[in-house]
C-alpha cells in the first residue's frame, strides 16, 4: 500500500503553522490553530481588521449587507454554497477544537487540517469585490479610503491616461508614488467609476502599409463624473 505524503495534500500555511504541533502529537491544538489560519487568511484577503471571527467574519465577506464581498473563483452563483462551506467548517471544527477537542485524535487532525488547506486554495484562488460595500460613502466608513477627496483626487488622476500600446506599468507606478493602492483602483471600477476604452489605431503614415496597433485609455463614467462633481461641489 502507498503512503500518502501528507505535505502534497495541506496548503504550505498549514505546513508552517499547524504540521509540528500535529507531529508532536497536540492534534487538537493543530486542528484548532488550521482553522485560525483560514480566519487570519480571510482577514488578509479582504484586508479588514474588524473584530470579526468564524462565522459573523464569513457572513460579512460572503453574505448579504454593505461591505466588502470575498468572491470565489467557481462563480457568482456559488456564493450561498461558499458562505454554507465556510461557516459549516467554523461551527464544526473551529468551535469544538477552541472549547473541547478531546475527541479529535489523529485522523480527525488530519482531515482538518486538509479540509483548512482546500478552504485557503479557495481563499487564493478568490478576488475581491467593492460592488455591495455601499457606494463612496462605504469606501470610507470601511477605511479603503480617507476622505472625498482622496476619491476625487485619484479619479481626476485616472480619467485622462492613455495607454499607446495597452502598456500600463508606468500609470501603476504613477499611482504607487501617490499613494494610492491596488486595493484603491480596483474599487473605483468596481463602483462603476472609471472605465476602460480601446481601439485599433493605425500607426502607419500615409501611403504606407497599414501598422495597426490597441491604443486604449482611461474616462470617468458618467456616475463618476457625478461623484467627482458632487465631491468638489462639497468641499
Amino acid at each position: 500500500m502507498t503512503k500518502i505524503d501528507i505535505d502534497k495534500l495541506l496548503h504550505q500555511r498549514i505546513i508552517d503553522e499547524c504540521k509540528s504541533l500535529y507531529e508532536d502529537g497536540h492534534f487538537p491544538q493543530a486542528a484548532l490553530e488550521s482553522m485560525k489560519q483560514v480566519e487570519l487568511a480571510l482577514k488578509e484577503k479582504a484586508e479588514i481588521g474588524e473584530n470579526l471571527f468564524g462565522k459573523r467574519l464569513v457572513d460579512q465577506l460572503f453574505g448579504s449587507g454593505k461591505s466588502i464581498k470575498l468572491k470565489i473563483p467557481l462563480g457568482d452563483e456559488l456564493q450561498e454554497q461558499a458562505k454554507l462551506l465556510f461557516k459549516g467548517a467554523f461551527s464544526y471544527y473551529r468551535n469544538y477544537a477552541a472549547h473541547d477537542g478531546s475527541k479529535i485524535d489523529e485522523t480527525i487532525c488530519i482531515r482538518v487540517m486538509v479540509l483548512a488547506s482546500e478552504l485557503l486554495d479557495l481563499i487564493g484562488a478568490s478576488s475581491i469585490s467593492f460592488t455591495e460595500i455601499g457606494g463612496v460613502k462605504g469606501l470610507i466608513e470601511k477605511g479603503i479610503f480617507d476622505d472625498e477627496s482622496q476619491i476625487a483626487d485619484l479619479l481626476s488622476f485616472l480619467s485622462p491616461q492613455v495607454f499607446p500600446y495597452e502598456t500600463f506599468d508606468g500609470m501603476f507606478e504613477d499611482l504607487a508614488e501617490r499613494g494610492y493602492s491596488d486595493q484603491q483602483y480596483q474599487a473605483v471600477f468596481d463602483l462603476d467609476l472609471v472605465e476602460y476604452h480601446s481601439e485599433m489605431r493605425n500607426h502607419g503614415f500615409p501611403g504606407e502599409p497599414a501598422d495597426w496597433d490597441t491604443f486604449g485609455w482611461l474616462e470617468l463614467t458618467t456616475q463618476g463624473r457625478k461623484v467627482r462633481a458632487q465631491i468638489r461641489k462639497s468641499s
